[in-house]
């Protein structure tokens, strides 16, 4: 008897084993598609409703009533829809836990819903739903379904591997490239094919190099998409999250995304794009037309991407975990931030980082794209790229408030001041019409300089960025038109009163002009703007309105408002060499008390403008033309157009760091004089080439 019962088990064994091994995928297909699975998978408590409510509305053919299956629309496109409520039942059939869990009602509406998606195969007038989102969200359903009781029938499955073979994935580049390759990736898993797994992952992982002169990863490390145009997060953000998600699931195999590239890939995380955040939300300048888009300032799902990379970048666990505290909002600034500055050459951006704030610039030029319009959003963006400032301390200070800006006064630019906002005219960023534009920097300090000439408006505008003080100047200010000329100082939401220098205390539904004298300030949200000279002044707290629709059609009409903290300087009409000077301080804790003695404003001309900061004793300036400038008894003279900063450094040394805006010149000779003795000093610096042209060079002079 005991003999009968092990022959039986025996048996019984041999004829499972070949059951296993077909339910078991080949190595290291079995692995990666289990990685996918469990990372896509979602939670049980979270399923059923989705499910029920797709169930519910369900007609017997397996379409859905309220969908318009023909409709083409580039945004808001219907049938998308078809696929979203079928993955919530997929994900109702496959979690174990819910009541849907493996109920055959369930599998045959999943069936049915697929078929009809086949059948049908609706196309968008947008390409990204036929070649990325369509095909990404079929191999994700065909993946949760690998891992069901009963799994799709063959012919299905054939047929919906016909749907995702879509988007030709060599041609793409940047993130669309890596968009592509993520849905032939899945396809790859669902097949075993080796071939096209090896194939994809080189396509997917291609844009973790840099390049000159394309879309994708540049060699200062911004990233630019749709031409030159600064995209950072947006399609950056979507380049990131797709080579995090693939790096992840292909870690410790054959197919893992190799040191080179990992090194990359992580100075770009890291060092770019984690430094745009304040808290979790992100600096707007980095959106491109995704500002007009609700709620994309804010980033809470950066934590999880953050835990991600310490699984393919574990050398860099410390700093990544400090930085997921940060992003969590588990800690308050400024932990663990550390002084930072750069400007991206490539990008035209400028990002000036301190434990207590946050403080950066979007400009443009010839060699850049200005922020776009497409698909019907952002339609009011024109001046995105004009100088735009980003003054974060706590984070949230233009979250969502897109909509109720007035879009001719964005923070940090100079313009027309219009009757009404100015819709754009050009579609997919518009070349910018000025050569100079640049900036030099050591790594934490640097200078910033945009000579604008966009919309009838001429200026030339600087920033220049110490620790506790932003000194912002603008001269030769011309314009022809009627309308009257403003610089935007500040254009964010309310946050408690305002209050000035002559004691004035602005609640909200306020409106003031002021014509204040030398040396007066005004303080908002704990960051003071200090004004040296007589400045024709104006400042609003009313209520401003506004909707999604207007700027973003995909989004909703229905009025929005909020008090808005509005502060901006008035050139008056046609304005003939106007220009203005203020000292942005974000770090100070008590504007009374502040000492301007600290900064010495030396030039503001048409030819130059320039600072000296009397206690770090750093001078820098920015030369339009060859020309002079005078400061602590030195004169400076440049042969060429730059920017430059010098530093005082020890024994009788100093530290000379030089910029060419123009991206034109080989070299630039620099000479100082001490006024006091005579002496001369001229040093010949050689610029950096090729890609690296903006870059800035470091001398030493004795």
């Amino acid at each position: 008897m005991m003999k009968s019962r092990k022959i039986f088990c025996l048996l019984s064994l041999l004829l499972t084993i070949p059951v296993l091994t077909h339910a078991q995928a080949t190595y290291p297909f079995g692995t990666i598609i289990k990685r996918v699975f469990e990372d896509v998978s979602k939670n049980a408590k979270n399923v059923e409703k989705p499910a029920e409510k797709a169930l519910g509305s369900m007609q017997k053919d397996g379409t859905w009533p309220d969908i318009n299956y023909d409709d083409k629309s580039i945004t808001n496109w219907q049938p998308a829809e078809h696929i979203a409520r079928t993955q919530d039942l997929v994900q109702a059939y496959t979690s174990k836990g819910n009541i849907y869990y493996g109920k055959q009602e369930l599998y045959n509406s999943i069936v049915k819903a697929l078929n009809v998606w086949y059948d049908k195969d609706p196309k968008s007038g947008n390409w990204w739903h036929n070649e990325i989102n369509m095909p990404q969200r079929l191999g994700v359903t065909m993946i949760l379904m690998r891992f069901a009781d009963e799994k799709l029938p063959d012919d299905l499955e054939n047929k919906l591997f016909q749907r995702m073979k879509r988007g030709d994935v060599e041609a793409k580049t940047g993130a669309n490239k890596t968009d592509i390759a993520i849905h032939f990736f899945y396809r790859a898993l669902l097949t075993e094919d080796k071939e096209l797994l090896e194939s994809s992952l080189n396509e997917l992982f291609k844009p973790v190099s840099l390049v000159d002169g394309e879309e994708g990863l540049q060699h200062d490390f911004s990233y630019l998409q749709h031409g030159p145009q600064l995209y950072i997060s947006g399609y950056g953000s979507v380049f990131i999250s797709g080579v995090i998600k693939i790096a992840k699931y292909v870690a410790g195999t054959p197919y893992a995304l190799n040191k080179e590239k990992l090194a990359l890939f992580s100075t770009f995380y890291r060092d770019t794009y984690l430094k745009t955040l304040r808290s979790r939300y992100i600096d707007f300048n980095v959106e491109g037309r995704g500002v007009s888009r609700p709620g994309i300032l804010r980033k809470p799902s950066e934590k999880y991407q953050l835990n991600n990379m310490v699984l393919i970048d574990p050398e860099h666990t410390e700093q990544l975990e400090n930085e997921r505290l940060r992003v969590d909002s588990s800690v308050t600034e400024p932990y663990k931030v550390q002084p930072f500055h750069k400007h991206f050459w490539k990008g035209d951006y400028t990002l000036h980082v301190r434990p207590e704030y946050s403080f950066n610039v979007r400009i443009a030029s010839s060699r850049t794209k200005r922020s776009e319009m497409g698909n019907k959003e952002n339609n009011y963006g024109r001046y995105l790229s004009d100088g735009t400032t980003n003054i974060q301390l706590r984070g949230p200070e233009y979250y969502n408030i897109m909509p109720l800006w007035e879009w001719d006064k964005i923070p940090g630019t100079t313009s027309k001041d219009h009757p009404e906002d100015l819709k754009m005219e050009v579609n997919w960023g518009e070349a910018g019409h000025n050569e100079f534009a640049g900036g030099v920097s050591d790594g934490v300090y640097g200078a910033t300089a945009y000579q604008l000439d966009y919309d009838g408006v001429r200026a030339k505008k600087s920033w220049f960025f110490f620790d506790e003080e932003i000194v912002c100047l603008g001269a030769d200010i011309n314009a022809l038109a009627s309308e009257a000329v403003t610089t935007s100082i500040n254009q964010a939401w309310l946050n408690g009163n305002v209050s000035t220098s002559q004691g004035k205390n602005l609640k909200k539904e306020s409106s003031e002009e002021l014509n204040p004298g030398a040396n007066s300030w005004v303080l908002h949200d704990n960051v003071g703007y200090y004004f040296p000279r007589e400045t024709n002044l104006k400042i609003s707290t009313i209520e401003q309105s506004g909707n999604w629709f207007k700027i973003n059609n995909s989004h909703s009409a229905t009025k929005v408002s909020g008090n808005v903290f509005k502060l901006w300087i008035d050139h008056g009409s046609k304005p003939a060499s106007a220009s203005y000077n203020y000292i942005v301080l974000p770090a100070v804790k008590n504007i009374k008390s502040y000492n301007p003695k600290a900064i010495n404003i030396i030039s503001n001309t048409t030819q130059n403008q320039a600072v000296y900061h009397n206690e770090l004793k750093i001078f820098q300036a920015v030369f339009y033309v060859p020309s002079s400038v005078e400061f602590d008894n030195i004169v400076i003279t440049v042969d060429k157009p730059c920017i430059l900063m010098l530093k005082e450094a020890k024994g009788g040394r100093f530290e000379l760091f030089v910029a060419d805006p123009l991206q034109k010149e080989t070299s630039v000779e620099v000479s100082m004089k001490d006024v006091k003795t005579g002496k001369l000093r001229t040093a010949r610096i050689e610029l950096p080439e090729g890609p690296y042209k903006g870059d800035t060079k470091k001398v030493e002079l004795k």
